[in-house]
This record gives structure tokens, sequence and C-alpha cells, in this order.
């Protein structure tokens, strides 16, 4: 339960922030900031300010702020501009979330909007407390993907100063577009909602901290009767403890932004992969494989390579460069497909899978359908980065584009019963691209329209097809934020699991994205139970039929099996609280450890790994977040044993876990009886 004194800690920043500024009071505390012309307007009590009603359902109160530019002597408007805050409180959460939407109603162009921070507020410290910005690497494909960073702000010399950007164009490449700033002894999570490019920052003042977000670059006019959106901001304010302040948030995400595929609460799918070019009946072959041998797998993923009209070579796989030149030209190549994806679907839910289809619809590489076609639709071209050739981006901000590539999309979804779609998004010089595409006084502009395109194309998907999942790979992690994660989830979150398998690697980017995003799924290609525990999750991505028909490997099946119906078993915790059991090392020679906790079920799991370096047998666990005065039956998965134990003694004595092999793991659930 939130305690009361950070709910009303978010209620009264909510009415200091946005509800006493709509009443024409304390305008400087308003949270957002811009400049017009030469202006920064809303420092100015000269703008008019209205309020709508407030409106409350499924424990959200909403509120609509209306800020319109002053009037001149003679009550004429200067330009029409209108800035309006569309505002949700929680009810069961501190937090406070908004999207702030610019429009032109006036008749001519406006002056120009710059330096547009949906947030930017100064929050309250003094000198002598100390204060932290925790925050974490994005996913480059490489070691160190999703690894935690605290970044101290001093105050010496006016003050130290973190700045924090997307840059390539990909919401999460190098940063997460989440942040955590510690004040003492509470402080205040933040999440931005924009899958391009935005940035952060964070400067230590004499009297606080300035702390604002938004779009990376806006200098722009807006035409009559045009409107804008921005980042959307989330902040949730927490006091005493970091990690329950994580906590709430990943509650929050999953009572509000999470997907509910046919009105059910998103569920991660255990996934074989296989590659796309391959023949129909490679797949037929694999799918039977599965069904044959009772690999417990939930879905069949098809992903690059299916598409297109050039040669397949079956025994290329991702390092090949055909998939990619193939790009843009969306329909089932007719030497691997003659049938076109159809019967693989059918295959797939005649054995009782789901069918997951790879796609990239915002690349066109030079000489395909696409641009043939239509290249009144394509921004670029730009040179390639692995390819000798030119890229092209399919411009979703424009209409007649995205009503195109949603009835593709749509029809491919239709046609072979794909049950969760995969939208990938590489090699493309994002920034170069939409800046190239910009007048000089609409910069930023291309960037908007397309990402407001982007989410009105995975929402026309949604409402066709109600139980798809959609997967936001976009090479491997690169565009998780607050606005995907409401409609998808990352399926494939890092590529660097494509050079070699490494299970050192899922574990850390496991406890790396934990904290701030709740679903995510991992990938096992090797055959043990280590493996298969370091990759644990809510989903897991396999391909085991790939290593037995193509590869030739003896697989042990009788234990791949009993392995994965433990995944099976444990995939419903994920769902509840995380805590981290040991600190974050990406080191082979130490134990690594995390426990996931369900308080609704009053049960949960531990899982410990030795790695494969690590000198020491033995570690002393000790929980988090139980009940000191019940007991609790805690069970090994490794020797089936149960025993009764006091929460008290599992969280102050611990557990005493002995592993004799390394690599090796452990794994315990626990339950209050």
């Amino acid at each position: 339960m939130t305690p009361s004194s950070e709910l009303e800690t978010a209620r009264k920043w909510l009415n200091e922030s946005f509800l006493l500024p709509a009443s024409g009071a304390g305008l400087s505390r308003f949270p957002v900031s811009f400049r017009y012309g030469d202006k920064s307007p809303l420092m100015s009590s000269d703008w008019t300010v209205r309020r709508d009603p407030s409106r409350s359902a499924e424990g959200v109160t909403y509120e609509t702020i209306v800020f319109t530019d002053p009037p001149q002597s003679d009550g004429v408007q200067q330009t029409g501009l209108e800035c309006r805050c569309e505002i949700k409180a929680y009810e069961d959460f501190p937090a406070v979330e908004w999207v702030v939407y610019f429009k032109n109603n006036g008749e001519t162009d406006t002056p120009i909007l710059s330096d547009i921070q949906p947030l930017d507020v100064l929050l309250p410290l003094t000198a002598q407390t100390p204060c932290q910005v925790h925050h974490a690497r994005g996913s480059l494909a490489q070691r160190d993907d999703f690894a935690p960073l605290e970044t101290p702000l001093t105050f010496r010399q006016g003050g130290s100063r973190l700045d924090l950007s997307a840059r390539t164009g990909k919401c999460s490449t190098l940063h997460l577009p989440f942040f955590n700033l510690e004040l003492g002894n509470g402080g205040v999570i933040g999440a931005i909602g924009w899958t391009g490019g935005w940035s952060a920052s964070f400067q230590r003042q004499r009297d606080g901290v300035r702390m604002r977000a938004g779009m990376e670059r806006t200098h722009l006019k807006l035409h009559p009767g045009e409107e804008i959106r921005t980042p959307r901001i989330l902040l949730l304010f927490w006091e005493d403890d970091r990690i329950r302040g994580h906590n709430m948030l990943r509650r929050l995400i999953l009572a509000h932004h999470t997907p509910r595929p046919n009105g059910q609460l998103l569920q991660p799918p255990l996934c074989e992969g296989a590659w796309g070019a391959r023949s129909e009946a490679s797949h037929l072959a694999q799918i039977a494989w599965l069904r044959e041998n009772a690999i417990p797998v939930e879905c069949y993923w098809i992903d690059a390579g299916w598409y297109g009209d050039s040669s397949i070579d079956e025994a290329a796989d991702t390092l090949g460069s055909g998939w990619m030149r193939q790009v843009g030209s969306w329909f089932p190549n007719p030497a691997a497909y003659p049938n076109g994806l159809r019967p693989v679907g059918e295959a797939a839910k005649a054995a009782g899978l789901g069918f997951l289809l790879w796609i990239e619809p915002e690349r066109a590489f030079e000489g395909t359908e696409m641009v043939r076609k239509h290249p009144e639709w394509l921004i670029g071209p730009v040179r390639s980065g692995y390819l000798d050739g030119n890229n092209y981006m399919v411009n979703l901000g424009i209409p007649e584009a995205r009503r195109a590539i949603t009835d593709l999309v749509s029809n491919l979804i239709r046609e072979a019963k794909i049950t969760c779609y995969r939208q990938d998004f590489n090699d493309l010089r994002v920034p170069e691209l939409f800046g190239g595409s910009d007048a000089p006084d609409r910069v930023g502009m291309t960037e908007i329209r397309h990402i407001e395109g982007l989410y009105a194309f995975w929402d026309e998907l949604l409402a066709r097809h109600p139980g798809l999942i959609i997967d936001n790979c976009a090479g491997g992690g690169q565009r998780i934020d607050l606005e995907t994660i409401s409609r998808s989830v990352p399926l494939w979150r890092s590529d660097y699991q494509c050079w070699p398998f490494d299970p050192l690697s899922m574990q850390t980017q496991t406890q790396g994205l934990a904290p701030w995003v709740p679903l995510s799924t991992a990938v096992c290609e090797a055959p043990t139970r280590y493996a298969l525990r370091s990759a644990l999750g809510p989903g897991l991505v396999t391909h085991w039929s790939a290593q037995a028909l193509e590869g030739s490997a003896d697989l042990p099946l009788d234990q791949v099996r009993q392995w994965m119906a433990e995944a099976v078993a444990m995939r419903n915790y994920f769902y509840g609280d995380f805590y981290p059991l040991l600190s974050f090392s990406l080191a082979a020679d130490v134990w690594a450890a995390w426990q996931f906790d369900r308080p609704d079920l009053r049960e949960g799991m531990l899982v410990a790994f030795r790695r494969h370096e690590c000198p020491f047998p033995n570690w002393q666990a000790k929980l988090k977040a139980l009940d000191p005065e019940a007991e609790y039956d805690l069970y090994s998965w490794d020797d089936h044993s149960t025993r009764r134990v006091y929460g008290k003694a599992l969280m102050t004595e611990g557990i005493g876990i002995t592993v004799e092999e390394k690599p090796g793991s452990v794994l315990f659930v626990y339950k209050r009886v």
C-alpha cells in the first residue's frame, strides 16, 4: 500500500504545478517551458487560461488546462497559439503524467516555437543535502547494455550538471529514457514517452535541482490550424526506500501502461525462432518437430529474410546482407514461399502455436518495390552503414504512407494468421534524415509527424486485431520508452545476444532493465539449466528446432522439456516487485542474485548464479519484503525439498546456498503459509 504521505506529496505537486497556474496564480511553477519568438510566454500572467471540468475513470483523474496567447489592446489575439496540457493524476500511485499539445488557432503562421520542454521543474533542495541521478545505459548491442548508472550532483562551483540524450534518433540506444532523482531521503522517478530524439538535463543549483526534458531539437513555426504534440512525461514521488520507488513504477506500468490483448494483461509468449530465409518446407518441418517432441513453446517466430525476389540461400544467417537489401519489397519470396505465408501460419495454428512475423516497414533499400513505386513517401537517400548502397526512410508522417503501411501489415496479419507482429528499425542515420527534411523554420517537425504516425500506425493495428502482440525490436531494445511499452513489449531486448549467446549477459540485462520495465524477454541458445535460468522472464526465445534439424545438435530433450517447464512455472513472478540481492556486476568471478515478489499472491522466487569464474561455492541470501511474523514454505527446484521458515529468519539470517559446479545456479520459490 502506498503511504498517504507520498500520495499527498504528489497531490500537492499537482496542485502547485498545474491547478494553481490554471487559476492564474503561481505561473512560475508551471512545469512546462518554451520560447515563443524571443519570449518565454508562460512566465507572464497576460496569457489567458482555461481549466476544463475534471473527470475520473479506473483510478485516474483527468485534467485539461489550456493556455492561449494574450490579446492585444484592441482585443485581437496575436497569433492564436494554444498550449494544451492533458494531465493524469493516479489515485493509487503518487504519480502525475501529462502530454502538452500546441495548436495554431490563428489565421497566419505563428512566431518560432523553440526549446520546447514539457518537463521544466525546480525541486527544492538544500546545498548540504546529497543528491544523485540513477539512470541506465541503453542497448548498443554491447556487453553492458542496460547497466545501471549513478551520477552524483554536487553543489560546487555553481553546481554540477548531467545531460542525457538519445542522439541516434532511437529512444533507448544510448540511455533508457527513465531516471530516478534521489533527493536526500526521497526522490522522484521520471519516465519519458517519446520514440525518437529526447534529451534531459539535471542541474544542481543553490536552491535545488533544475530538471528539464523534451525533444532534442525544436525550432519551428505552426501553420494555421496545425497542431503538434510533445513527449509524454511521468513523475512518480517516493520516500525512504529507492527500490520501493522502482517497484511502485513497475506496478504503475503494469496497471496503466501495459497492453491488454483481448482485454487480458499481456503475457509475452515462449517463442521458437527461425530465420526467414528458409523454405516453406523447412518451417513446416520445424513446427512438426516442436509438436512431435512436445517442446513447451507457444509461438513460432519467422525473422528477417522471408520477403523480396532475390535468390534464397538457406545456409545464410543474420550475418548475411541479403535480408537487409530486400527491405522495402514486402511480399513473400516466391522462391521460398510459393504459396505465401498462409501455410506456415495455418500449420502453427494447427500445432497450437501463435505466429510471429518480422517486418521493418520504416526502411526501404534502393531498388526495392517501395522505392520504385512510392518515392514521394520517402526521406533520403542516406548511405547504408553496412551495405554498398542507399537506404530510405518511409515517412509515417505522410498520412497516405501511414495508411498504406498499415494496410500492408494488417493484410499480412490477417492472411498469415499472425498473432505477434515484430517491428524492426535498422541502419538509418535518423537525425540526419529528419534534419535534412526540415526547413530552417520547421526544425523538429518531420520527427514529430513521423513519431505521431508511428503511434497512429500501431494503435490502428491493435484496433483492427484486438489479440495482437507487438514486439518493439528496433535493432534489439532501441525503442523502449513509456509510449512504446504502452503498446508493445521488447521480445528481443539487445542484439548483443546474436554474437554469440552469453548467459551472463542475459542475467545483466534482466537486472539492469527490471527496475524500469516490468516485461521483457531474453533468449536461450544453450541446452543447460544454467542458461535457461539466466534467461528466465515472463517470456522466452529459443531455437531448439533449428539446432536439431539444421545443426544436427544432439539435444537432451527430456531435460530441455523439464527446464522449460520450470521457466513456465516462474514466469508469473515477473509481474511482481523486483529486488536485486547483490550489486550489479559484469564480472565473471562473482555471484548474481535477485528476488521477484508477488505481495498480491503472498509468494515469490529467488534465483542465484555462481558465475563461471567465481571461486566461492557458498553464499548467504537474505530476502526482502516478507512478513517477519509469518511462516513461509520454501521450495527448492534443485533438490525438490521444502522447509518452513519464518519471514524474519529469511530476511535477517538468510538462506545458506551452496553451488559446487561453476557455472551453476539455484532456484527457490516461497509461499506464505
